[in-house]
């Protein structure tokens, strides 16, 4: 009896998280605030001129800049980390000179070597202007996209890890990001 109340009471969930707009997994919809998935904010910083959107329903800026331990090479640049309610996802945006003048590729190697060495590669695409990683390492899914402007002077990062078992979620959420972040990169204003 009580098995089926519960069966029944998640098939309602469901629904009404399809009704407000969203299918989520009924575990994430408990987690995530009231304000749902579709409340979309952009972050500006006025440092670095960062812009960033991202759903304010699922992520909440954590404190501090996790790019402080790079400061005293790169005092002009920003970032800011983000964490589901659950704290499962984190999102970690950032915008850094390049001052090294390292190229679209070059910089995609070092991730790969890097960061991802043990990772599953699943998407891997290089433009001329920026790259795109996307794998899983053990029950981690990861999206990285890297973007070069003002003649290359300038990186605006982007990266997304969550669990593998959330991957319906959170892929929509990456492609949503994808779309909104292209205008924004459109727009930086080069000094």
């Amino acid at each position: 009896m009580f098995v089926r109340r519960l069966k029944s009471l998640q098939r309602v969930l469901v629904r009404v998280i399809a009704v407000m707009g969203s299918v989520v997994p009924v575990h994430l919809a408990l987690a995530a605030p009231a304000s749902g998935p579709q409340r979309w904010i952009t972050y500006t910083s006025d440092v670095g001129g960062l812009v960033f959107s991202y759903p304010a329903g699922i992520f909440t800026e954590q404190q501090g800049d996790p790019t402080d331990p790079l400061q005293s090479r790169t005092p002009d640049r920003v970032g800011r980390i983000f964490t589901s309610g659950d704290g499962q996802a984190v999102l970690q945006i950032g915008t850094f000179p390049n001052l090294d003048n390292t190229s679209v590729d070059e910089l995609r190697k070092r991730a790969l070597a890097a960061s991802y060495a043990d990772a599953k590669i699943d998407y891997n695409r290089t433009s001329a202007n920026w790259y795109a990683l996307s794998g899983t390492r053990a029950k981690e899914t990861f999206y990285e996209r890297v973007h070069f402007s003002c003649d290359n002077r300038r990186l605006d990062i982007w990266t997304l890890t969550y669990p593998t078992d959330d991957s319906d979620f959170y892929d929509a959420i990456v492609e949503e990001m994808a779309k909104r972040f292209r205008p924004i990169i459109a727009n930086v204003r080069c000094p």
